[in-house]
């Protein structure tokens, strides 16, 4: 983990995003923070200090369970935003959330958070918005796994967490995500690699991402 003051150097990785809200008098309150591939960037049950935005990079929201089993609740992109449901107090802790890559995150302290972005105008709707969507999308996940062949969805994975064509899940946490067993993922990755849609290699798969588009197409129309 490299921790640094916010600086206008950082501020490219912001112009992606559309978050008005972020004023200069909060980001020299806030925080860039650097992570390593599969580097925990909050800890379950540890009190949580600031709000994140992710910047740059992909992450796996994670819960461990009372048996030690870890299970994949989540994957989070650029723009997406790690310990809100913290904020609105809708959970007293957070969970386990580990960068898949390199991971850049703007950390804004929650005290700034209450005593600023909270008070004002935009960020309480857009805070609820977002995390009505992050519902849908679960929603969404869930309908998926009654309708769609195990092979769409698992295409559509592949394109979300692959990180430069590359993927590299422990795939006993990828096939209780999906609500499968091993053995029918494992016969998935098997169909997708016989067709050319995946190549295996050490690290795990190189995925075609063009052929597994076409392949997620092919689902939706169905």
């Amino acid at each position: 983990m490299k921790k640094e003051n916010y600086h206008e150097s950082n501020e490219y990785l912001l112009n992606q995003l559309d978050l008005p809200f972020l004023t200069e008098p909060i980001l020299k309150q806030s925080f860039v923070i650097r992570y390593d591939s599969n580097e925990k960037i909050v800890n379950q049950g540890t009190k949580l200090k600031n709000l994140y935005v992710l910047l740059e990079g992909k992450a796996r929201i994670i819960q461990q369970e009372p048996n030690g089993k870890n299970l994949i609740l989540q994957f989070l992109e650029t723009g997406d935003f790690i310990g809100e449901l913290t904020l609105v107090k809708a959970e007293a802790a957070p969970k386990d959330v580990v960068a898949i890559d390199s991971v850049c995150c703007l950390a804004i302290p929650l005290s700034v958070v209450d005593d600023s972005l909270m008070k004002g105008p935009d960020f309480p709707i857009f805070i609820a918005q977002y995390i009505g969507r992050k519902l849908l999308l679960r929603m969404e996940h869930f309908s998926n796994a009654q309708t769609f062949e195990l092979k769409y969805r698992l295409a559509a994975l592949l394109l979300e967490v692959a990180v430069n064509d590359q993927y590299n899940e422990n795939n006993t946490q990828i096939a209780d995500y999906l609500g499968v067993s091993y053995r029918h993922l494992t016969y998935t990755f098997k169909y997708l690699r016989d067709n050319g849609y995946i190549k295996k290699n050490k690290a795990g798969y190189l995925i075609d991402p063009q052929k597994l588009r076409e392949l997620v197409q092919a689902g939706n129309n169905r």
